[in-house]
């Protein structure tokens, strides 16, 4: 995850703090940040990390190895075996501070760019492989009886898409409102309470995440 959910401010005291903009890149970096996360607390091996993530081998390695390079990672022991021992990591820290000046982009804007494009672009690709073999054909742009012109998914006959069909597939929704500050700090607590409900039921300890969930609420420019 990007951020706690709770929107509460993670302390600085106990964390190193990263000013080396290659290994703040790699620990805001939600790939790297999971294999790094395979090592906080615990000793394994590269392939014992691969197979806890899911991840191909060689790919756990490369990661591995660029952590190991910008300190995030460090050597913590050698396992015998026949032939050549197998290297054992830990990370180097429990706990990491990354100041946003410590980060190689140009300012704030292009930072939280930066850190949404992958996530945007696996929504992307997901989504596309859900929809292929869906009755989505297309996108139906239509006023509604709310007098709003909306934009849905829908079908070669114009008709809107059902998701009924499919009811686990891909959703989502990106509307503009205009709202009293009293019910933007609502949907704000409602939002936290929904992921914060869903984290209670993640299984992710069985095995590799097989879904991605994301919220966004934020004012725009001239909301006071």
């Amino acid at each position: 995850m990007t951020q706690p959910v709770s929107g509460r401010r993670a302390g600085v005291a106990g964390t190193h703090r990263v000013d080396d903009p290659e290994a703040a890149r790699l620990l805001v970096d939600e790939g790297y940040r999971n294999v790094l996360d395979a090592f906080i607390g615990r000793e394994r091996s590269v392939g014992e990390a691969a197979e806890a993530l899911g991840l191909d081998l060689d790919a756990t390695l490369y990661r591995v190895r660029r952590l190991h390079r910008a300190g995030l990672l460090v050597h913590s022991g050698t396992r015998p075996r026949a032939g050549r021992p197998v290297k054992l990591y830990r990370a180097a820290y429990e706990a990491f501070f990354v100041p946003f000046e410590a980060l190689p982009y140009a300012d704030l804007e292009e930072t939280f760019l930066e850190l949404h494009l992958s996530n945007a672009r696996v929504m992307a690709r997901a989504a596309a492989r859900a929809l292929r073999d869906s009755a989505w054909s297309g996108y139906r742009i239509r006023r509604e009886d709310d007098g709003k012109l909306w934009m849905r998914g829908g079908r070669a006959d114009g008709a809107a898409y059902d998701g009924a069909a499919d009811p686990a597939g891909p959703a989502d929704a990106m509307v503009e409102l205009r709202l009293t500050r009293a019910d933007a700090e609502r949907l704000n607590r409602e939002f936290v309470a929904l992921i914060e409900r869903y984290l209670a039921l993640d299984r992710s300890d069985e095995g590799p995440p097989n879904r991605m969930v994301t919220f966004a609420s934020v004012p725009l420019e001239g909301d006071r």
